[in-house]
């Protein structure tokens, strides 16, 4: 039986990967209606972002039906959540450049889609090198913890993804909002702030523990989502 923490950890990770999926959808909804192509992009951003919780849900609709956890003999669990990374990276640098850089926005979008590669290949294949397993005392009390090892290739690739989305759209949207006026100001400074939010609390989830923390964690994560749409919505 699940324990207050693993209750806790199957929760608000179900409740990350349905609103990011709410929020995508909703998002390509407006799209559609507006024939915004930026919005566009953040849904299917929102999307893959959601889908991150992927492994931890399945793990805890594994154990609400069987009483233990899934079987992660070949990494599963940590396999199911961080291959959607790459694609959360790719549509959230496209967002940037577009923006920001649209002379370089090829360029820069086929180096991240190269490295995308490199690190889905390396997750694939050699999963137990890019990521730390933490396993319940008891089959079903807790789900399965997977932090990404910092000093591997997989993690090296992991904080160059998320320093470069806070440089480029964290920073960027910030000296944007700093130059403009009114709404545009308002809105570059949402951008920013959306940014800011998914890499610093996508950092903490693939670095801690589950606990009482993951609450924060995972409604920061939450948050990211709005401040980006309400930069962009209109």
């Amino acid at each position: 039986m699940l324990t207050l923490v693993g209750w806790i950890d199957g929760l608000t990770a179900s409740g990350v990967l349905i609103f990011g999926l709410l929020f995508g959808f909703f998002f390509i909804y407006k799209s559609k209606k507006t024939s915004a192509k930026i919005l566009l992009a953040l849904g299917l951003a929102n999307l893959f972002a959601g889908l991150v919780f992927l492994g931890v849900f399945l793990d805890f609709v594994t154990v609400l039906i069987t009483g233990v956890n899934i079987d992660n003999t070949y990494g599963l669990v940590g396999i199911l959540s961080y291959i959607w990374l790459a694609p959360v990276i790719i549509t959230a640098i496209y967002i940037g450049v577009k923006l920001l850089v649209p002379k370089f926005k090829w360029v820069i979008l086929s180096l991240f889609v190269v490295l995308s590669i490199l690190f889905e290949v390396i997750i694939f294949l050699y999963p137990f090198a890019a990521f730390n397993f933490g396993y319940p005392p008891s089959p079903g009390e807790l789900l399965i913890d997977y932090n990404i090892i910092i000093l591997s290739i997989a993690g090296i690739l992991m904080a160059l993804f998320l320093l470069s989305t806070i440089i480029l759209l964290g920073f960027g949207f910030l000296m944007k909002a700093f130059q403009s006026t009114g709404v545009l100001k308002k809105k570059f400074l949402l951008l920013s702030l959306g940014a800011i939010f998914f890499c610093v609390f996508g950092l903490l989830e693939g670095l801690t523990e589950p606990g009482l923390m993951l609450i924060f964690v995972r409604i920061g994560y939450l948050i990211s989502f709005w401040f980006m749409y309400y930069g962009l919505k209109d």
